[in-house]
Formats: C-alpha cells, sequence, structure tokens
C-alpha cells in the first residue's frame, strides 16, 4: 500500500507528500535521503562552514519529523516538501549564524560532494583542478554576499529553486527574490571578475 500511494502520482514530492500522509515513519526515511544532500549543501554555502552545516542539517530533519508528526493527512497530502525543508533550513541557518560567525573554510564533502556534477571521473587532471579552483572561488563569493540576498542566490543560482518556490521559503514576494537573486549573481560575478585579473 505503501509503493501505491507514491506510483499514481507523477509530481515525485507530490507522492512523497502522500506517501508521508499514509506512512509517516517509512516516508520520511525516504524524505531525508532525497533532500539530505540538497540541504546539507544549502546550509554550508549559507554558513560556509561544513561541521556546522553537518549539524544544522540534521537539526532541520529532526524539525521536520516533529512537526509532520503534528499534521493532520490532509495538510501533509497538500505540502510542498521542497519550499518548506529551505524554510525549515534558512531558519536554522539564521539562528546558527547568529549564534557564532561562519568560519572561512571550504565547503568539501567527503560524501555526496555538492560538486560532483561538475567533475567529469574521465577530465584530465588539469581541468578537475581548474573547475576546483573554479568552486573554491565561487565558495569564496557566496561566502561575502549579504545575508539579505544570500539565501536567495544560493536557492536559484546553485540549488535551482524556482522562484515560486524561493518566495515561498523566504516569506518574501517574488519581485524581491528575483530582485535579490539578480544582485547576488551581479555581486559574485564582479567578485570572480576582479580575483581573475
Amino acid at each position: 500500500m505503501f509503493l501505491a500511494a507514491t506510483v499514481e502520482c507523477s509530481d515525485p514530492d507530490l507522492a512523497l507528500a502522500r506517501a508521508l500522509a499514509y506512512d509517516l515513519d517509512r516516508a520520511f526515511e525516504t524524505l531525508v535521503i532525497a533532500y539530505r544532500v540538497r540541504i546539507v549543501t544549502f546550509v554550508a554555502r549559507m554558513l560556509h562552514d561544513d561541521a556546522r552545516a553537518e549539524e544544522v542539517a540534521q537539526d532541520v530533519f529532526v524539525r521536520a519529523y516533529r512537526a509532520l508528526q503534528a499534521y493532520p493527512a490532509q495538510r501533509l497530502e497538500a505540502l510542498r516538501l521542497r519550499p518548506w525543508l529551505y524554510t525549515i533550513a534558512r531558519n536554522l541557518t539564521r539562528n546558527a549564524f547568529r549564534d557564532a560567525p561562519p568560519f572561512a573554510d571550504s565547503l568539501d564533502y567527503d560524501d555526496a560532494n555538492p560538486r560532483a556534477a561538475l567533475i567529469d571521473d574521465e577530465a584530465a587532471p588539469e581541468a578537475i583542478v581548474l573547475r576546483s579552483e573554479a568552486w573554491q572561488s565561487v565558495s569564496a563569493a557566496v561566502a561575502r554576499l549579504s545575508a539579505a540576498i544570500r539565501p536567495a542566490f544560493v536557492m536559484r543560482y546553485l540549488d535551482d529553486l524556482s522562484y515560486d518556490e524561493i518566495a515561498e521559503s523566504l516569506d518574501q514576494p517574488i519581485g524581491t527574490v528575483k530582485a535579490s537573486a539578480h544582485r547576488g549573481l551581479l555581486a559574485v560575478r564582479a567578485y570572480l571578475e576582479k580575483n581573475d585579473e
């Protein structure tokens, strides 16, 4: 019956929301598997600290599970999971950022490297090094974005969320989200151009 709840729908998030409504404990593991890397990566980009990102991401899923336990099945079925999880991640990231200043370490992951899609296993070692250096520059630029524009930039250009999802996550009008993401893009480009000289 669990599979039937997920097979009937072509939208994976909607199917997962229905599965959560049907059997929270079984479906929650699927939710964590589906979103763990994205949430850890988002938090790491916001805090620029891998160790704290892992801790905050773990707390995101703990809070998500507790909240889901309190939701009636009808609300679970209608839940837009991705923006909802990013909202929790953004709030907890803001708390972590306020509690301690972020570190300026690089964003390297041993498992599920967020840069893996850009590194071709068969690429020449020189190309891999160049891509790695480019990601380090992007990470440094993102770390310098203001707290007001960093979430919109990261969600749009690095995590590929739609403007609607970002607006829902940040509880901001779409126009504000577009402006923040664009300002972030301009700032990152300017930083990269300046440091490429």
